[in-house]
């Protein structure tokens, strides 16, 4: 395993990361490639600058890096214009519960500490590699963390292949120096308040690499097997023309109701659950539309133009100098907002004797969730009552 350089990250044809996807539709590896990628997203490039300073963190902690090095690293990092402080005090969390799960092997014997690894997964994968962000290798157990910093989507670890093949790839590579019986894979995902911890035996996981992964690999790797739908598809990067899940979309819009009028309950339960990948794949049509007229391409009945902005000070320091200069008074151009209960966390020392009395977590807005979701059922009395703080701030408050 070689250290990984967040900005210099390549990504196999069968990625760790793509596996969902190749595993379900073995073509959609080859087809994918076909397409060039986009540029990287701002939510992205986020995540990427949190992973280094989660890199920094655990590599001081562990004796990976000199003081002097991480200064310096650091210093860099919180110069960039995606640093934040509340980024920072979110890192700091998973940092910290990496750092107690070490602690806690410690008890058993000394583990290894892998942070930030190239792990190879060549022996089930044709060409393929991973990374894994953090992982120690005790005398009887594995245990593999992967660090998430974004928020739109709560990822579990029970059965992700994604987790599982780092896994894989760990194992083999520790398994020769440690009697290793059991694999441990968890998600860390600190802005939403998530860990989730899955256990598989080492064998177990070792006969899923040779059964399912082997055999599918090599199909995907050849662009073979059979192309099939479903919630693999959300980030597959040629889903907008795609003819399989048009097929499948074509066929929820052509359905067929006894009711011309109403629906009933159980075709307003068919319609639910296919609503989210049907507005999934509307999305993508419109952006391969997009993406292809931008590069030439004319579609009958369509042109391309430019949508509504915002209007924005192209210099607000000096908007602020003459701003200063005027009669107004600074509350009347100017707003100050409390940092979130994560960055002060970070910032304040003795944080929960000085504070801790006034955090609160407010609960969640209520949603609809399939049956198989881990959270506990909530009983509302009223839609009133369900919704009425909906729409409060949670996280900033506003003062002069």
């Amino acid at each position: 395993m070689g250290e990984i350089n967040h900005t210099e990250r390549a990504h196999a044809l069968l990625s760790a990361s793509g596996a969902s996807r190749w595993l379900n539709c073995p073509p959609s590896a080859r087809l994918e490639d076909k397409v060039p990628e986009g540029e990287t997203s701002a939510a992205a490039a986020e995540g990427t600058h949190a992973h280094e300073f989660a890199d920094l963190g655990l590599k001081l902690y562990f004796e990976l890096i000199s003081q002097s090095q991480y200064d310096l690293e650091i210093s860099i990092l919180r110069a960039d214009k995606l640093y934040t402080s509340e980024m920072e005090g979110y890192v700091a969390q998973y940092v910290e519960r990496c750092i107690e799960q070490y602690n806690t092997l410690l008890k058993d014997g000394d583990p290894q500490v892998l942070v930030e690894e190239k792990i190879d997964l060549t022996s089930y994968v044709p060409e393929s590699f991973g990374t894994g962000d953090f992982g120690l290798v005790g005398l009887k157990k594995l245990i593999v963390r992967d660090f998430k910093y974004g928020k739109g989507l709560m990822v579990f670890a029970d059965g992700n292949p994604q987790m599982m093949l780092y896994g894989l790839g760990m194992l083999e590579e520790n398994e020769m120096f440690n009697d290793i019986e059991e694999v441990v894979l968890e998600i860390d995902q600190p802005r939403l308040g998530h860990v989730d911890s899955w256990t598989i035996s080492a064998e177990a996981l070792k006969k899923w690499g040779d059964s399912v992964v082997k055999p599918k690999a090599k199909l995907a790797f050849d662009g073979k097997g059979l192309q099939k739908s479903g919630d693999h598809c959300k980030w597959c990067r040629v889903k907008g023309n795609c003819a399989t899940i048009a097929a499948e979309m074509v066929k929820i819009a052509r359905h067929e109701f006894k009711d011309p009028h109403l629906l009933t309950d159980e075709n307003l339960m068919d319609v639910y659950g296919k609503i989210d990948r049907l507005t999934d794949w509307a999305g993508a049509v419109k952006r391969h539309l997009l993406t292809e007229a931008m590069r030439g391409k004319q579609w009958p009945g369509l042109k391309v133009v430019r949508g509504t902005s915002q209007r924005k000070w192209s210099d607000k320091d000096e908007v602020m100098s003459i701003l200063k200069k005027s009669k107004l008074k600074q509350a009347e151009y100017t707003e100050l907002k409390l940092l979130g209960v994560p960055a002060l966390e970070k910032a304040v020392p003795n944080f929960q004797k000085k504070l801790g009395d006034y955090v609160v977590k407010p609960e969640g807005a209520p949603t609809l969730v399939p049956l198989t979701d881990k959270r506990a059922t909530i009983i509302l009395e009223t839609a009133a009552e369900a919704f009425e703080d909906e729409d409060e701030d949670e996280d900033e408050t506003d003062f002069l």
